[in-house]
């Protein structure tokens, strides 16, 4: 993130008065909506912590056998509740929150080089479609890491956003959790009650962290491209300031 703020503030002395300030605020959102994600990313580490604590105390009043339930793990049941409600909001509002920042992205690459007759980049998954093609038409230099980034995070956020979270339909999908031994955040769980051969396997989230890292990586391939790029813009640059007759 210091990275991106970096390049906002010193790429932004290029352009004329009325394009620096709509270069900011096009990048500002981005930067704004990254502060949200290290806050979901916080607040899910805890809750994990929490629901893992949960489970595992539960695990450890549990005997082999059919055993009538104690007062303590009922209570441990309870408990469970709210802390996979909170959880599974932690989980969901990243990947509403990623995908919002990968379009912005994509919006904000159009508008400093430009549109494209038929290539217009309004979400991530139209960058995904489009970028060959729409740097081709700019003369654009774009590495083959960049494309692998744009297509992984395609999977990895707008798919699941849209696929697992803001349009999942079906009557009979289940929501669980789980956790690994491996020391990293749980996991929401997706899967369909009595599944059909044609229905999509079980569904884990990832671990939030990862997935950070990978939008990290994602962005610093973007602000490269940029600047590998940016005699391409049509932002209208700043006028070179000519020194005083006598001064060199």
């Amino acid at each position: 993130m210091n990275k991106l703020s970096d390049f906002i503030a010193d790429h932004r002395e290029r352009f004329a008065d009325v394009d620096t300030n709509v270069f900011v605020f096009a990048w500002a959102k981005i930067t704004r909506r990254l502060g949200f994600l290290s806050i979901i990313e916080h607040r899910y580490l805890e809750a994990s912590a929490a629901f893992i604590a949960n489970s595992q105390a539960l695990q450890a009043l549990t005997q082999p056998g059919a055993h009538p339930v104690t007062e303590e793990q009922a209570a441990l049941h309870r408990a469970a509740l709210p802390l996979v409600a909170d959880l599974h909001l932690q989980i969901e509002s990243y990947y509403l929150f990623a995908k919002i920042i990968l379009d912005d992205v994509a919006r904000a690459i159009e508008h400093y080089f430009g549109s494209a007759r038929n290539l217009a980049l309004d979400s991530h998954d139209d960058l995904s479609r489009w970028l060959p093609a729409y740097a081709e038409g700019k003369g654009l230099t774009v590495s083959k890491q960049l494309l692998e980034s744009v297509a992984d995070l395609r999977q990895r956020v707008s798919d699941v956003r849209d696929q697992k979270v803001s349009h999942e339909k079906s009557p009979w999908t289940m929501q669980g959790t789980s956790w690994s031994l491996d020391g990293g955040g749980a996991s929401m769980v997706m899967m369909r009650l009595y599944p059909r051969e044609t229905d999509p396997r079980q569904f884990n989230s990832e671990q939030l962290p990862k997935l950070t890292q990978a939008i990290e990586i994602y962005l610093d391939l973007i602000v490269g491209c940029i600047v590998a790029n940016e005699d391409k813009t049509t932002l209208k640059l700043a006028e070179k300031k000519v020194p005083p007759e006598g001064h060199s």
